[in-house]
């Protein structure tokens, strides 16, 4: 059966990144709570949490206390965040608004890690791409062929789009971080799955809450992994929880946002005929820092 086949696999993948003592770069949702919640079947696990107050992944993952694994939580504020940007800039050699946000995240929780005298984090990234978490791949349904094309696609890309910049912030701080859902068999056999099977139709009453509708049709993303996670004893809260990009879900985008505009970026910008004023400010950041090391 697909799922214990899944269970199997990604077990196993879990089992060989784990070191005795393993941190999770955690936000409450199904994949890397699947990841925490495994790992911990082989390793003390502690999961942490980055966000700023009231964000969603800080309201999340307070649903994780009754799991297996102990949960840091780390408050980001802007000062904080602010003080990290430039060696996050450096790690990621990128100034993209976006993929600095979402590396907020990973740069406290491995330097948290670190201060805990861990050296290896496992993440959930790669459940998105494998099993159609991402909402864009909504748009080309019914074109279960075409969604199947884009997904393998961006499987093939995650390293350099992603984890390679998550690996190296994470390394900033000394930390090796690894990605269970790349694990090559693993992969191999998610992408062998049929499409319908991640991207579910349904009808009358679907099991998850969590539901799509495209031309009054229901959907249901990530359904095979959201079965796997029930199996694995995860709260149906997490299983209901839709996909949010990581830079909502920690609150990071809002406050580069609002950290942009108070330095008069906006106004900047605009004299300079740019509407992307939060990266013009990351640009500065990072040409400051340039001259200065």
């Amino acid at each position: 059966m697909t799922i214990n086949r899944l269970k199997e696999l990604l077990s196993k993948a879990v089992e060989k990144t784990c070191d005795s003592e393993t941190g999770v770069v955690f936000s409450g949702g199904i994949d890397s709570t699947i990841i925490a919640v495994l790992a911990a079947k082989f390793s003390r696990v502690t999961a942490y949490t980055c966000g700023i107050k009231d964000s969603p992944d800080l309201e999340y993952v307070e649903r994780c206390r009754d799991l297996t694994f102990d949960i840091r939580i780390i408050e980001l504020y802007p000062e904080k965040i602010e003080r990290s940007l430039a060696k996050i800039i450096r790690a990621i050699n990128d100034t993209n608004p976006v993929k600095v946000s979402v590396e907020i995240p990973f740069y406290f929780a491995s330097k948290r890690a670190r201060e805990d005298n861990l050296s290896v984090m496992l993440c959930g990234q790669g459940g998105d791409e494998l099993f159609g978490g991402y909402n864009r791949y909504l748009s080309f349904l019914p074109d279960y062929k075409r969604v199947e094309e884009i997904m393998e696609r961006d499987v093939e890309n995650i390293y350099i789009e992603q984890i390679n910049k998550d690996i190296s912030v994470c390394k900033e701080n000394g930390i090796e971080l690894r990605a269970p859902y790349m694990d090559e068999e693993f992969k191999n056999y998610a992408m062998e799955i049929p499409p319908r099977l991640k991207i579910h139709e349904v009808e009358n009453s679907p099991e998850f809450s969590c539901v799509d509708i495209i031309d009054g049709k229901r959907f249901i993303r990530k359904y095979i992994l959201r079965k796997l996670g029930r199996e694995l004893g995860i709260p149906d809260s997490i299983l209901n929880r839709k996909k949010r990009a990581a830079q909502y879900g920690s609150g990071t985008w809002k406050v580069l946002e609002r950290l942009a505009r108070q330095k008069g970026y906006k106004k900047k910008a605009k004299a300079a005929e740019r509407k992307d004023y939060v990266r013009m400010w990351l640009e500065s950041i990072r040409n400051e820092s340039g001259e200065s090391d």
